[in-house]
């Protein structure tokens, strides 16, 4: 899961870098196409088992993370990397709000404490100060797309093939953007060495083994730890987008991000505590 965690932080610079040249659309199409077809070849040559529980989480998971990855990628042209990292990590909160409706998981005092963290760090995060920009505001849409996705998945995750479930959720990915994104596609054969290899991390890295990973440690791992281990995607996320980005952020910044990961760490180690009890 760390290293899920790891492939996923390297995404938002990558991202970044590439929306000069490709548009988020297309982007996203062509990266889980591509992820589809390597997942789709795994899977034969495993003789993976489709289940009624692989195809439930898959296409629900697909639905949410489709709105979840696009709208990322239409924020990350307004914001900066660190910046998206860390509003992203806010959809792990907004995952047990979700859930109450929908799984019947009623939030509780640290839940609401946490997200009311993570709304003050989100408010300090824009480089306009206080309120949210358009940049701001796509990646929040995206962020709740991302807390559906994982609710959706949450039921049938422990039980269904992983790999089976990948497939199916990129596929449908693939599927729901190609009618928006199909007119750019054809650019992707003009794109220079260095923007068809971001492509290809986005692909294999973020597209096909790091929700493989995610969904795999879901086995093993309570819930409540992999909620936890989430919090880590905004520090790697930063460490890239620092080191490799060049990116740099003024004090508030900084006390927006703690006030995140705040939240984040603070609802997450009560829900790992709780599994271990």
């Amino acid at each position: 899961m760390v290293l899920a965690t790891a492939l996923w932080g390297a995404t938002f610079v990558v991202i970044r870098d590439s929306l000069a040249a490709v548009p988020p659309v297309a982007m996203v199409c062509a990266r889980f196409a591509a992820a589809a077809l390597m997942l789709g070849i795994l899977a034969a040559l495993r003789r993976t088992r489709f289940d009624r529980r692989a195809w439930r989480a898959g296409i629900l998971g697909g639905v949410c993370a489709a709105c979840g990855y696009l709208f990322q990628a239409i924020g990350l042209q307004f914001t900066s990397a660190g910046s998206s990292a860390f509003l992203t990590c806010t959809g792990t909160l907004f995952a047990g709000v979700f859930a109450w409706p929908l799984l019947g998981q009623r939030p509780g005092t640290v839940l609401l404490a946490g997200l009311g963290l993570a709304a003050v760090g989100s408010a300090l995060l824009p480089a306009q100060g206080l309120g949210l920009g358009p940049g701001e505001i796509w990646t929040l849409l995206g962020a709740l797309a991302y807390a559906l996705q994982i609710v959706a998945v949450a039921r049938d995750a422990p039980t269904a093939d992983p790999l089976a479930i990948v497939f199916i959720q990129s596929a449908v990915i693939a599927v729901l953007m190609a009618p928006f994104g199909v007119t750019e596609l054809p650019m992707l054969g003009t794109l220079s060495p260095a923007d068809l290899a971001r492509l290809g991390y986005l692909a294999i890295a973020g597209s096909m083994l790091a929700p493989w990973l995610q969904i795999f440690a879901q086995r093993y791992v309570a819930p409540g730890r992999i909620g936890l281990l989430f919090a880590l995607e905004p520090m790697f996320a930063l460490v890239f987008a620092i080191s490799l980005g060049g990116e740099r952020y003024a004090g508030p910044w900084w006390l927006g991000a703690a006030l995140i990961l705040s939240g984040v760490i603070l609802v997450e180690s009560r829900a790992a505590r709780a599994a271990r009890g």
